[in-house]
Formats: C-alpha cells, sequence, structure tokens
C-alpha cells in the first residue's frame, strides 16, 4: 500500500507540472474565461482531491461551506449520503481530503475558523434534496401541517447535529482515502433532534453562534468553557416558503458579526433579529429585509467599514447598517429567485451567486461606490484540450485574504472553483 501511494505521489508531482505549463499558455490566449463578460477576469478550478487516492466520491461532494483558516488554507465541508472535511492547501495548489464524519450528512453554512488555527464545523442531515410529502390532510393549513409532520418524522430518528472541533497540526496522514474517518473532536450536540444549519464566530470573545433546523433555536458555544447554551426559538412561525424547496422550513440560513459583537439574522416575517453576548439575549429589531412573500436570509458579508449586506431567498441584495439601524434594498441582479453566496472582492466590488435550484447559478456583482449590477454569466473553466467543467448549481463562497474568491460548487460531482478578480 505504501509503495502504490508513493508512486501516486511521483505521478501526481509530474502531471502537475505538465498541466500548471499548458494552463498558462491558455491563459494567455484567452484573457478571460468563457462565461465571464471581457475585463481580465481569471477562472480555475480544483477537483475535491486525487484521483484513485483520495477523491471525496460523486454524490458526497456538494460543497455546503467554506472557510479561511488562519494558516491561509481554504477549508470547506460537503453534504450528501455522508459528509467530509477538506483543505485546499495553498502551498501544495491542491484539495486534500480530511476524512469523512461517519453518521453525518451535511456541513451546511457551517464551518468557521478560530483565530488559534482550529476549525469548527457543524453538521446535520442533508437537505439539499426535495423530501416527499404526505398527504395533506383536511381542513385548515392541511398542507402546513403534512410538511411539519413529515420532518418532526424525520428528524425525530436523528439524535442531532454535532460541533466538531478539528486540529490540522495533528493531522499528520500524507493520504487520507475517502472511507477513511475525520480525526475531529465531538464537542456535542447542542440541540437535540436538530440539525446545526449555520454558524459564526466571534474570535475576540471567543464563542460560536449557531442556528437549528426544523426548530430555529439559536444557540451558543464557549469555546473556553466547551459549553453549550440553547437560547431558544428566533422562527417560531412554521412557514415553507423555499428558498426554493418547498418542503423546507423558512429559518435563516446565516448568520454574521458586526464590529460590536452583535449577532444577526432573519426571524419571522423577514424582521432581523440581533443576539447581545453581554445580555445573552436575543431581540427582533425594527428593520425587516427585502420580501414580498416571505424570505429568509441566504448570506451575509461585511465590508471593511462594518456595513453589512445580505442576500435572501427571494433573490433581493440589501444593504444592513448596524449603527444607523436602516437596511436598504438594493434590488434583484437576476430574475431567478435566491442568492446564494456574497464576498467582497479586494477591488472593492460585491460578487455573488444568484439562482434556483431548478435552473442553473450564474455570478454577479454589484459596485459599491457606484451601485449597479452586471450579470456575469455562469462558471465555466475551459482549458481545451485538458479539460472543461461549467458549474450549475453552488452554495457556498468566500474572499480569501490573497484576494482570490473561491466558489462551492453543490453538484453530485463537485469542485472548487477559484475567481480572480
Amino acid at each position: 500500500m505504501e509503495s502504490r501511494k508513493i508512486h501516486v505521489t511521483v505521478l501526481f508531482v509530474f502531471l502537475s507540472m505538465f498541466f500548471q505549463r499548458n494552463e498558462l499558455v491558455a491563459l494567455d490566449r484567452l484573457k478571460f474565461d468563457e462565461g465571464f463578460k471581457p475585463g481580465g477576469h481569471h477562472l480555475e478550478l480544483r477537483d475535491l482531491g486525487c484521483e484513485s487516492v483520495d477523491l471525496i466520491p460523486a454524490d458526497e461532494s456538494a460543497i455546503t461551506s467554506l472557510a479561511e483558516g488562519a494558516d491561509g488554507n481554504i477549508y470547506g465541508g460537503t453534504t450528501g449520503p455522508v459528509c467530509h472535511l477538506f483543505v485546499f492547501s495553498l502551498s501544495l495548489n491542491r484539495v486534500k481530503h480530511l476524512g469523512e464524519i461517519r453518521g453525518q450528512e451535511s456541513i451546511h453554512h457551517s464551518l468557521v475558523a478560530a483565530g488559534d488555527g482550529i476549525i469548527y464545523f457543524g453538521t446535520g442531515l442533508n437537505e439539499l434534496e426535495q423530501h416527499p410529502i404526505s398527504e395533506p390532510p383536511p381542513g385548515e393549513n392541511g398542507i402546513v401541517k403534512a410538511l411539519w409532520g413529515d420532518i418532526e418524522k424525520r428528524y425525530s430518528k436523528y439524535e442531532g447535529g454535532h460541533l466538531y472541533r478539528f486540529d490540522i497540526s495533528k493531522e499528520k496522514r500524507e493520504w487520507i482515502e475517502p472511507e477513511e474517518q475525520c480525526l475531529a473532536e465531538d464537542l456535542g450536540i447542542p440541540v437535540p433532534h436538530n440539525s446545526i444549519y449555520a454558524m459564526t464566530i466571534n474570535n475576540q470573545l471567543k464563542e460560536i453562534y449557531g442556528i437549528s433546523y426544523p426548530a430555529g433555536h439559536f444557540f451558543v458555544y464557549n469555546i473556553a468553557a466547551k459549553k453549550f447554551t440553547d437560547i431558544g426559538e428566533v422562527c417560531r412561525e412554521k412557514i415553507f416558503g423555499g428558498p426554493d424547496n418547498r418542503s423546507l422550513r423558512s429559518i435563516s440560513r446565516a448568520l454574521i458579526c458586526d464590529n460590536n459583537g452583535f449577532v444577526y439574522g432573519s426571524a419571522d416575517g423577514g424582521v432581523i433579529f440581533r443576539y447581545d453576548p453581554r445580555k445573552n439575549k436575543i431581540e427582533n429589531l425594527p428593520v425587516k429585509i427585502p420580501s414580498i412573500y416571505y424570505s429568509v436570509v441566504e448570506a451575509f458579508v461585511k465590508d471593511e467599514n462594518g456595513v453589512i449586506y445580505g442576500g435572501t431567498s427571494e433573490g433581493y441584495l440589501f444593504r444592513f447598517e448596524p449603527e444607523k439601524m436602516t437596511a436598504a434594498n438594493l434590488g434583484k441582479p437576476l430574475l431567478q429567485l435566491r442568492i446564494r453566496g456574497l464576498a467582497i472582492g479586494e477591488n472593492g466590488i460585491l460578487y455573488g451567486i444568484a439562482g434556483e435550484r431548478t435552473n442553473h447559478c450564474q455570478i454577479f456583482s454589484y459596485s459599491i461606490s457606484k451601485g449597479g449590477f452586471d450579470d456575469l454569466g455562469m462558471l465555466k473553466v475551459a482549458r481545451d484540450p485538458y479539460y472543461s467543467w461549467a458549474a450549475l448549481q453552488m452554495d457556498s463562497m468566500l474572499a480569501a485574504r490573497d484576494g482570490v474568491i473561491y466558489f462551492g460548487e453543490s453538484e453530485r460531482r463537485a469542485h472548487l472553483f477559484l475567481f480572480y478578480p
């Protein structure tokens, strides 16, 4: 086995050098990538591991979380029949598999990096797929009762999503095969019979904040005390407005900390809620996200001035200024529903992913200084005759410190995309 790994390593290094050399020639010729409008954009992709060695299997590779570690590497979590943790190593210029999380299906918007180099991630059940809906009972709100009954039945058999702690310095394995277990420490279940649906971290207070699905509870994990606190429900109404999966309860799919340590998400009726870590209390603010019917936040990003930008399940981009307690609707970049990810580039331009599950996603940009959207098209990398790939579904993105914007594809055979604005 060891001999086979050595031979594969040598072959991989040789092939990497070969393709890198030819890729530079292709970039000289192309100037910009197919799928984007002209303007100097450069796009690459990476497989989630090395073929026949540590490649994360199809159906288990949909990327639903991304975070930049203190080491500058990009960490990701997947969703499928079983979920996996991986890292894009800047020094190796490839994705390395870090192991499967046995008994868990999803790392959904729940991957955060601590300042000391530790990675934390939360798990849950797979909610990318639409689940069967039972025949609704007669009477008022029959469909809602049937949907909620199906969810309760499914989650009653699930003990709950776990919070894990991963220390990359303790991972000494050179190659981790797809079926090998991730060496993450299990910290426990914050909300029984619930998935961990979204998380964020405050590295100053050393606290992790999360929201659960389907109950919609907000919880806190104190890193130093190693203690969970269930603050209670932030979503009480049982609404099934999507995002675009109508068997999915409408609960905030993103959380964010502002510069003062307050945590924000969306609650019933599109109201923005705020958690005060000093008072250990949640309150609904007199501010709403843009909504026609019933919208939830799917993505957040914060600029250098502390202004927060959010994307909703109905496809609106909005600006929220915590100091002024105001929210402005900036409009819809596409006719489709859903803004799934946001990131701000070094050029001061805001980039986002938009699109429904029944259609293909597209990338857009928004000028923070001047206003106005630009549709950048689909993510497609063409390196003929070596490879070509177009991403139809994406559910995660981030802007790294080195200026690269990363997109996580969420198809059955997913890739990590690298975008250089």
